[in-house]
């Protein structure tokens, strides 16, 4: 888990900015300053493009059902210096979890099915296998909020590699129980990509279309095809790149993720604002109903014990409102979203390379009118090697291992992919960063002063990581 998150949370250029008059929004506290938000956002932008070797951000603002700012900076091709511009086109990647949920429970408001009905009555001979006879059936609550106890994971295919897909039929045929529903909560693209193909099969109508009558559309998203990009919508795309901390951006091959349903759909940061819009403002967006109240309601709510609703992570801030947040990528692409539910603001914001989650959270502290200057970079320390040999050693998190090693006088960690390794900066002797990312990780030792684990923050959350040896 922690190779991949390093690996995605990754030259100065062009900039597009639009600006429109802030409209207020009901419930939101303390003065909004749309100027000093642009500054303070764009300049974080800048330094993410500048330090960290991002190519392109496009962003865009929500207040009420208002997008009171919209803006891109840097390259969508490095190379040929092409600006990306509001109209550029990235992959969603999983910020789309919540539309295809959203399509769910419209289907639910129908009276098409229950939440509590079992999968399987829908899915015909695409049946998932229930190999450990479970007393509970897979539900559609379980597929949307995580916990069904299915086999997880995704494939991303190269877009040249020639291969024939497979249909979400397939797929969904080949998905069995490892564990009962509700013991564990377990990321699963697989059962969104079942979401994707169970909107077919009850509404009988196929999933982009669906998508696009039912949901975008009548937000006023004009992109007809964004399952299957026209060669009008690849000429407005932004290519992808690997970013290179203070350097430039590496392009990597263009690929395509199995499981649309869970996030391969290519749309504009501004598109999926609107769609954050109108779960801000109860289903609506600038007097268009999608979705009911309720039903709303019901997508932000944790379960079972959780802290994920339907498509969305669902936290309290520190001032007590509730935040529904989702982020999404695959190679070379990136996207963010956060919006309050209390105050109705929100930010949307996609990359070809990998933009820094932080700009979210100051974002939404600046939409809210409260007083926000990012933190200075953190600069490194000098620890002796000593103290950095009792840090090389193997750490596992969620059956996934990291390792650790000594290069010189650096801790460094190798990637898994066989790409450069990442060289850990010591900003105290137990506390390390790395440049241009904003992982922050923490050794704890036990009483005999040996160290037992690393504790990870990744600007978002925090996990921890297990020595083995």
């Amino acid at each position: 888990m922690i190779p991949m998150i390093t690996r995605t949370l990754r030259p100065a250029g062009g900039l597009l900015l639009l600006s429109l008059a802030a409209i207020p929004a009901s419930a939101q506290t303390g003065k909004f300053d749309l100027e000093k938000t642009k500054t303070v956002l764009t300049g974080m932008i800048r330094q993410a493009i500048d330090e960290r070797g991002v190519p392109s951000i496009s962003i865009a603002l929500v207040r009420g059902d208002s997008i009171v700012w919209k803006a891109a900076f840097g390259y969508a091709n490095v190379r040929m210096k092409v600006p990306a511009t509001t109209e550029t086109i990235y992959s969603t990647g999983s910020t789309f979890k919540s539309a295809t949920a959203t399509a769910i429970m419209q289907l639910v408001e129908q009276g098409k099915l229950s939440l509590d009905h079992p999968v399987n009555r829908y899915l015909g001979e695409s049946r998932v296998q229930d190999r450990l006879q479970a007393e509970k059936p897979v539900t559609f609550t379980h597929i949307l909020s995580h916990w069904s106890g299915l086999t997880a994971g995704a494939v991303t295919k190269p877009i040249w590699g020639r291969e024939l897909p497979k249909s979400l039929d397939e797929m969904v045929s080949q998905l069995y129980s490892v564990r009962p529903p509700e013991t564990k909560w377990e990321y699963n693209n697989f059962a969104y990509g079942m979401a994707g193909l169970l909107v077919e099969k009850i509404s009988g109508v196929e999933y982009e279309k669906y998508m696009v009558d039912n949901i975008l559309a009548p937000l006023g998203i004009t992109i007809k095809t964004p399952v299957r990009p026209s060669p009008e919508m690849v000429e407005m795309m932004a290519l992808p790149y690997l970013p290179q901390p203070g350097g430039k951006p590496i392009p990597v091959e263009q690929v395509h993720f199995d499981v649309y349903p869970a996030g391969d759909v290519y749309l504009t940061a501004e598109d999926m604002a609107r769609f954050l819009a109108m779960h801000l403002n109860g289903g609506v967006f600038r007097g268009k109903r999608i979705l009911s109240e309720a039903s709303v309601k019901q997508m932000q709510e944790p379960r079972f014990g959780g802290n994920y609703g339907f498509g969305f992570g669902i936290r309290k801030a520190p001032n007590g409102h509730t935040l529904i947040s989702h982020s999404g990528g695959i190679p070379g692409q990136s996207s963010m979203m956060m919006g309050d539910v209390d105050s109705k603001v929100g930010v949307y914001f996609m990359s070809n390379s990998g933009a820094p989650p932080a700009i979210a959270e100051a974002a939404i502290k600046l939409l809210n009118g409260e007083d926000y200057t990012p933190p200075a970079p953190p600069k490194p320390v000098t620890v002796d090697n000593k103290t950095l040999d009792r840090y090389v050693g193997r750490y596992t998190v969620d059956g996934q291992t990291i390792t650790l090693k000594r290069e010189g006088n650096n801790l460094v960690m190798p990637a898994p992919d066989g790409g450069p390794s990442m060289t850990l900066l010591p900003e105290s002797e137990t506390r390390f960063f790395i440049r241009g990312q904003d992982l922050k990780i923490t050794f704890v030792s036990g009483p005999d002063g040996k160290v037992t684990k690393m504790v990870v923050d990744t600007g978002s959350g925090t996990m921890e990581a297990v020595r083995q040896n």
